[in-house]
């Protein structure tokens, strides 16, 4: 008897371990992010991000991942800027009562000829602009991490992180400043009511990029 309610014991765990093993195996393998990638998301003093490359020559598969990196770090970037004019532009409102409307020819406006635009609007496109000098500063930037590996067709896989330093936010403050890109007249009076000086701009930023990385890490 004793025997007999062992083996059925037994069976049993075997059954519950082959029911353990379908069910892991059913939810596929797990991916781990390459060394690069973990390396774009623990970016606590500067913004960074990674890119990958595959092609037959590492050359290329390099300058593809690189480019690839500088897109969505000049992306992230504007991004993060945008979101600082935004919330600036919606405190003033709140406060002030300001239109919602940008009269054409009002600073930081482009494009206007068609008449008033969104401040919506005109964060969107300005976005877009802000996105491509912070690309183009970022061109001579060397990635913090590549890894390059070889896969069983022949071709090569380059990773890459790049990390916007300090000097290269300044310059992008600086070139944006320029433009008018981070300047806001709310009112349409010739006014700019959201300005930034350098310091509040890099700690607007620094911000910014803290609760960016909250989000994509999950915290």
């Amino acid at each position: 008897m004793k025997k007999q309610v062992f083996l059925a014991a037994s069976i049993a765990a075997l059954l519950a371990a082959d029911l353990c093993v379908a069910q892991t195996g059913s939810r596929g393998v797990k991916r781990e992010k390459e060394e690069c990638e973990e390396l774009a998301l623990q970016a606590e003093v500067n913004p960074r991000a990674s890119g990958s490359g595959i092609s037959t020559s590492e050359a290329v598969a390099f300058n593809v991942a690189k480019l690839q990196a500088r897109s969505e770090l000049a992306a992230q970037v504007a991004a993060e800027v945008t979101g600082i004019l935004r919330h600036r532009v919606e405190q003033h409102q709140m406060t002030a009562g300001a239109s919602t409307y940008l009269q054409s020819g009002s600073s930081g406006v482009s494009g206007g000829e068609s008449g008033p635009r969104t401040i919506s609007g005109m964060l969107e496109s300005d976005s877009m602009e802000i996105a491509q000098r912070v690309s183009q500063i970022l061109a001579n930037t060397y990635p913090i991490c590549k890894n390059t590996y070889d896969l069983p067709n022949g071709s090569v896989q380059v990773y890459v992180c790049l990390e916007m330093a300090l000097s290269a936010q300044r310059q992008a403050y600086k070139e944006l400043k320029e433009e008018g890109l981070i300047d806001v007249d709310v009112n349409g009076d010739g006014k700019n009511e959201v300005d930034f000086d350098e310091r509040t701009f890099l700690l607007e930023l620094a911000k910014a990029r803290e609760e960016y990385n909250s989000k994509i890490n999950g915290e």
